[in-house]
């Protein structure tokens, strides 16, 4: 079983490093929207244009939710990048679909969940990528505040960090990927991206992310 989880998480790090949704640059890292910076970057948003890997994603995605024993009602897409994913997810297997923003709309009818949905319904959170889980626990709290019951995230990417797993524990949910960072680092190292310095300068972000330069 673990045999078969790493080699789903090393296919689906191909896949996002072959689209360039994934990216390393150790030398020069990013800077990111929370202002700190970091030595690898993903975007999947660009999986959408693909359409072949977009599929794969997507029936990936429904085996993991398929044999995780979850139960749900209803698919939630976290505002903006789970959105599509989402879409998705609810379209193959025949579910509803909602989703939920960072924080309530300033006007209208001021909502941070989108969609129809009643109290005690319990949901599934799709994420493209859990790195701080900032955005999972805005979400959880959003969808919990309207009465949904929420116990588990499905995400493409888990960068594993330590402060992640304190909110997810904390949150009481369980969170699912279908990739992580340790997958993506050991592809990349195979296909030659980075070296072994990289790789070393990499997990010192990893280990201490706030301070790394």
């Amino acid at each position: 079983m673990v045999c078969a989880v790493h080699n789903m998480a090393k296919k689906v790090s191909r896949i996002l490093i072959s689209n360039s949704c994934v990216q390393f640059s150790p030398a020069k890292p990013f800077t990111y929207a929370s202002g700190l910076v970091g030595p690898i970057y993903c975007d999947n948003r660009r999986l959408l244009s693909f359409v072949e890997d977009r599929k794969k994603i997507v029936e990936l995605f429904c085996d993991v939710i398929d044999s995780s024993g979850e139960k749900y009602d209803l698919v939630a897409g976290l505002a903006t990048a789970g959105i599509p994913h989402a879409a998705f997810i609810a379209n193959s297997k025949n579910m509803p679909m909602i989703y939920i923003r960072s924080s309530a709309k300033k006007h209208g009818k001021e909502n941070q969940v989108e969609g129809v949905y009643s109290n005690g319904d319990r949901v599934i959170l799709i994420e493209d990528l859990v790195n701080q889980a900032k955005s999972l626990e805005e979400a959880v709290l959003g969808a919990k505040a309207v009465g949904l019951v929420v116990e588990s995230c499905f995400a493409i990417v888990d960068y594993e960090m330590a402060w992640a797993k304190e909110r997810i524990d904390r949150l009481g949910i369980k969170l699912y990927s279908l990739t992580n960072l340790t997958a993506l680092v050991e592809v990349a190292k195979e296909m030659g991206l980075i070296d072994k310095s990289g790789q070393d300068l990499i997990a010192k972000w990893h280990q201490y992310p706030t301070d790394w330069k």
